[in-house]
């Protein structure tokens, strides 16, 4: 199936756009606030205790959250709230996690064979 100049370059776009989630996710600090914010919002203080990160350390995470569209903020009094603008975001991470952790579990496997033959 041919595609025509329209579709190609809406691809190119909807794969530019995908990196630039994939490279604000590719940090494990980021990973565990996007699995922290799940479907609801959550404070600044709640995350910074909840992750063991300073104020700073948050901020930085979240503007990188925020530049790619991942994440929004809400201020109420002194106080900010982050939520994900959209929550299948969460989703998509938790089949990455399915993928990994099957993947994890065939190399458990495959390390159990190998130390029963080398017992042999």
């Amino acid at each position: 199936m041919k595609q025509s100049i329209e579709e190609k370059i809406l691809q190119q776009k909807i794969f530019q756009m995908q990196c630039e989630i994939c490279k604000a996710l590719a940090n494990p600090i980021r990973m565990a606030i996007v699995n922290r914010l799940d479907d609801r919002e959550v404070s600044a203080s709640d995350l910074i205790s909840g992750l063991k990160i300073s104020k700073a350390n948050l901020s930085k995470h979240m503007t990188l959250l925020m530049h790619a569209g991942i994440a929004e903020s809400r201020r109420d009094g002194r106080q900010i709230f982050y939520r994900l603008i959209d929550p299948e975001i969460r989703k998509a991470c938790a089949i990455m996690g399915s993928v990994l952790y099957r993947r994890l579990k065939r190399g458990e496997k495959l390390a159990s064979v190998i130390h029963m033959a080398r017992a042999s």
